[in-house]
């Protein structure tokens, strides 16, 4: 059975609704007592605040107000098969210096399915998945 367009662009639209309203920066996220993030479904989400000094270990002083939290990963299916791309610059940057990874194609980062798994397990609350059809 095929899907069509519009219900395809329904589906990724209700399946990306944990994603945020309005992004925060790491530098914010790490003066709040709380920290946490409304996401477009309208739930506040704690953010762990170890992640945070994880993330603001490989991250220079004067860019933490830059830095948006959550690190976005998005997933897309090639070919059958699934690839996460990593468009913010920054993200990029950190996520190289973090987790050694450094594979680009026209300025984005792009990894695989199981490299991202190593990303999400250690930054579980400061980094979220997107869909792509």
């Amino acid at each position: 059975m095929e899907i069509g367009e519009r219900t395809l662009s329904k589906l990724v639209e209700t399946i990306n609704r944990h994603l945020p309203e309005k992004r925060k920066s790491l530098k914010a996220l790490l003066e709040m007592d709380s920290p946490e993030i409304r996401g477009r479904d309208g739930i506040d989400y704690y953010i762990e605040r170890e992640e945070l000094e994880f993330i603001a270990s490989y991250v220079d002083e004067f860019e933490q107000d830059r830095f948006m939290i959550p690190i976005i990963l998005e997933m897309a299916s090639i070919g059958g098969e699934y690839v996460i791309y990593v468009r913010d610059r920054r993200h990029a940057e950190f996520i190289e210096k973090a987790f050694g990874f450094d594979r680009y194609v026209d300025n984005t980062m792009m990894l695989y399915s199981y490299e991202m798994q190593r990303i999400r397990k250690k930054l579980k609350t400061t980094s979220q998945v997107m869909f792509r059809p």
